[in-house]
């Protein structure tokens, strides 16, 4: 798969993730996603999960649940791996693909919108 293609595909990945993926379960949105995109053999389950945590995780800093500062410290990185992470220049590895589902998870929030958010 060409540089142009996965980056595609991570974009798409990601909006779906930030739309209807909001109200879905991590399982209920990866297979609606591999039967929307078809792509088993282009991206791993890892790839997958990391697109959608880093989606969550700017839900969180868009609505100032979280700062970009907050997550650096969180994953231990400097803000040019985190602005490399958030605009899908690189993919998280297992430590921070960890310590962003632990972020989402510690802060739920597309399970607890408000009325102002529909």
């Amino acid at each position: 798969m060409t540089i142009e293609d996965q980056d595609f595909i991570m974009r798409q990945v990601k909006l779906m993730a930030k739309g209807i993926g909001v109200f879905m379960s991590l399982t209920t949105l990866k297979e609606l996603l591999k039967l929307e995109f078809s792509f088993d053999d282009e991206l791993t389950d890892q790839e997958i999960d990391g697109i959608i945590y880093l989606a969550r995780t700017e839900e969180l800093i868009d609505k100032n649940i979280l700062s970009k500062k907050e997550l650096e410290e969180a994953l231990g990185v400097s803000s040019e791996r985190v602005d490399q992470l958030l605009n899908n220049e690189a993919s998280p590895n297992g430590k921070e693909r960890d310590i962003l589902e632990q972020l989402i998870e510690d802060n739920q929030y597309w399970m607890n919108q408000d009325e102002t958010d529909l």
